[in-house]
């Protein structure tokens, strides 16, 4: 699939606020899978962008505004084909115990707790109750994909960018950057890689997926002797080529698409404006 994204964030201050530093993971990943064909970033008060490759490998853009200003504008657009990963098939056949014996030293990141995913006793037992009897990485996975979309409400506004896993994982609500933490933590617990992915989602005029309206995310787990798979437990569904992947890391802390700071007043910030298109080309 082609697909032409246009995403505008817009933040308006009560007052003028100066010195704003700012972090863009919006530069779509290239890889076997996804081939990026153009990509423009613009900021407003204009800055000179500069970037650099962080821990994950993610393409960081930043840049600073030193001067007062009372909004800041950040458009990035881009044309993108992307390809299904699984068009030859589910990686399938793995057993857990490869997961003690074949693993990469660049997963172990993957295995702990983070910022807001914790690998606790609680979230453990639920993740042996869901993995059962089965002996599969891939399809255990899948378990915990479905079981959190059957089990948990989407439900916009009642959660923040800021909720740990262990809310929503007392309250059985959230949005997709919860479930996919949700998702992290349980897989983690049985000892499977799993790496938070940010990015975008293509939802076609007959299609009813959620989390299309801005930013998404969902998960990706690392399968020994095959790589990383994303599943998506919002939609309950295979992350394929309607999902535009922007950055992965351990958990929203590493891999959000805008980060920063600013020197003003407190509760500067009175709006926050998103804009945001995914558009076939293709047909």
């Amino acid at each position: 699939m082609r697909f032409r994204v246009f995403h505008r964030t817009r933040y308006v201050y009560r007052a003028p606020v100066r010195d704003s530093y700012n972090e863009l993971r919006l530069r779509p990943v290239t890889d076997n899978k996804a081939r990026l064909e153009f990509f423009l970033l613009n900021v407003n008060p204009p800055a000179r962008l500069r970037h650099f490759r962080d821990d994950w490998l993610n393409y960081v853009h930043y840049f600073d505004v030193p001067e007062p200003h009372l909004d800041l504008t950040i458009e990035a657009q881009c044309t993108i084909n992307t390809t299904n990963p699984y068009a030859d098939g589910h990686p399938t056949g793995v057993k857990f115990a490869t997961l003690k014996t074949d693993l990469d030293d660049m997963v172990v990141p993957f295995l702990g707790g983070s910022r807001y995913v914790d690998v606790s006793p609680e979230i453990w037992r639920l993740g042996i109750d869901i993995r059962d009897e089965c002996d599969d990485v891939f399809e255990a996975a899948g378990a915990v994909m479905h079981h959190i979309y059957k089990n948990w409400a989407y439900a916009p506004n009642t959660t923040t960018v800021s909720t740990h896993m262990s809310e929503v994982l007392e309250t059985k609500q959230g949005v997709c950057q919860d479930f996919a933490h949700l998702m992290i933590g349980i897989c983690r617990s049985l000892g499977i890689p799993t790496r938070y992915v940010s990015g975008y989602l293509y939802n076609g005029h007959d299609s009813h997926l959620r989390g299309a309206q801005a930013s998404h995310a969902w998960v990706e787990v690392h399968v020994p002797g095959r790589g990383w798979f994303g599943l998506d437990p919002t939609n309950d569904t295979l992350a394929d080529e309607r999902h535009i992947k922007i950055a992965t890391g351990r958990d929203y802390a590493d891999a959000a698409p805008i980060t920063g700071h600013f020197d003003g007043p407190p509760g500067a910030t009175t709006a926050l404006q998103v804009e945001l298109e995914v558009r076939r080309t293709d047909r």
